[in-house]
């Protein structure tokens, strides 16, 4: 007698796709890897038998799913989190940061090379702040951030100083620890990994920054083209500041606010706490801020901000203040490329004399060359490029994990 197949009903997941200007849509990212993560426990919720060849399939998907994506990000801090769901969602939000690094350490890479002339101490030859030596003499530096090997170091090192980084990153305070109404140790952890990566980042924006001024104050002298280079970085506006500015003023007062009410519940003050409905109203404010170049922030992230509990309102509070520092920074690059794009310019257009007869200019002429390419498009690095390079088994991921079912098990995909 053949043994009837179960079946099984598994949401539709979405294809992985990249989109005709090579981008790849976050919110499609972001319910990919959520979707892969569901498959496990749906066969176990729908199956309520297992049998001994089912267990084991699904300890096979989990370990799957998990040997795709350990090489191409970091484990969380405390192994495993609640679910594996929990597990990707901060995996992605990492391998979203990596795509936008990943432009960043190229550029950066270039101008390394140039910065001597320039008279620029390399930063990122030095330790991290918040970090000390560890007890095997390991001495975190900024530059181990720039590979993924690099950042596994970096992240057990942060494991074992877990206090030291938190007190370095203030904000942190009202991160998972109580004050807005949820407490979890390893949620607390993880998200200090992520103003890890965003600390990073900024640092890259500012040597980016550093070099156009350093290059304004080499070249002021050089006829022709040093005092519109000068007056070009000097007076460049970067609106991205002021917008970061009061996005971290708003958030420090709702923070404040909701904890303020979280007390007064506990101290019998008030009786309804007030914290939840705050959490949800300082969410959908942060998803409507406008991120120049680039959108609002409801436009890379799905949340769904109306009764859902303290916990999911807590998630996706942290969710959408980390989307928004990515994405501010993403769109802090833009401004500080163009400013060396604009200098690429002035010195392409004038005489050839001057890259003859200052040897300076034609150095940084040529630096510039690489790095424009990437900036202006002639020679881009789209996300899909970067993803087919340090995550190639992504876009196939979900059909491998399909073809690993037992033939004990029929998929039925739903909408």
């Amino acid at each position: 007698m053949v043994a009837v197949a179960t079946t099984i009903q598994i949401p539709q997941p979405p294809r992985l796709k990249c989109n005709p200007d090579g981008s790849i849509d976050r919110k499609q990212l972001d319910a990919y890897f959520r979707s892969l993560a569901q498959i496990p426990n749906n066969i176990s919720l729908q199956i309520l038998n297992l049998s001994p060849e089912e267990e084991l399939a699904v300890a096979l998907i989990v370990q799957l799913i998990e040997a795709a994506v350990d090489p191409v990000t970091t484990k969380p801090f405390s192994e495993r989190l609640k679910s594996l769901e929990l597990d990707l969602k901060y995996r992605v939000r990492e391998l979203s940061k990596d795509l936008e690094e990943y432009v960043k350490i190229k550029v950066v890479e270039i101008l390394l090379g140039l910065i001597e002339a320039l008279g620029i101490p390399n930063p990122f030859t030095v330790p991290i702040p918040f970090l000390s030596r560890t007890e095997d003499g390991y001495d975190p530096l900024i530059i181990d951030l720039f590979t993924k090997d690099g950042q596994k170091k970096v992240k057990e090192a942060a494991s074992r100083d877990i206090e030291r980084v938190k007190k370095f990153f203030a904000d942190l305070e009202s991160t998972f620890n109580g004050d807005l109404g949820v407490k979890s140790p390893d949620l607390e952890t993880e998200e200090t990994w992520h103003k890890i990566k965003n600390w990073f980042s900024q640092r890259l924006n500012e040597f980016i920054g550093n070099v156009s001024k350093a290059i304004a104050n080499a070249l002021r002298q050089i006829p022709i083209i040093g005092e519109p280079i000068y007056k070009l970085v000097i007076g460049a506006t970067d609106p991205t500041v002021a917008i970061e500015a009061q996005f971290d003023a708003l958030v420090k007062q709702y923070k404040k606010n909701i904890k303020e009410g979280i007390d007064k519940v506990l101290s019998g003050e008030a009786l309804e706490n007030a914290g939840e409905q705050l959490l949800q109203e300082v969410v959908d404010k942060i998803l409507d801020i406008p991120i120049p170049l680039l959108g609002t922030v409801r436009d890379y992230v799905d949340v769904d901000i109306k009764g859902k509990g303290v916990v999911i309102s807590e998630l996706n509070f942290h969710d959408v203040e980390d989307k928004f520092k990515e994405l501010i920074q993403k769109a802090r690059r833009f401004f500080q490329g163009d400013i060396l794009v604009k200098i690429y310019g002035i010195i392409e257009k004038a005489p050839k004399a001057i890259l003859r007869n200052f040897p300076i200019v034609g150095q940084i002429f040529r630096a510039l060359q690489t790095v424009v390419d990437i900036l202006s498009g002639k020679n881009p690095l789209t996300d899909c490029d970067i993803l087919n390079i340090i995550f190639p088994v992504a876009f196939g991921l979900l059909d491998t994990v399909i073809a690993s079912f037992p033939p004990s098990i029929n998929i039925e995909f739903v909408e």
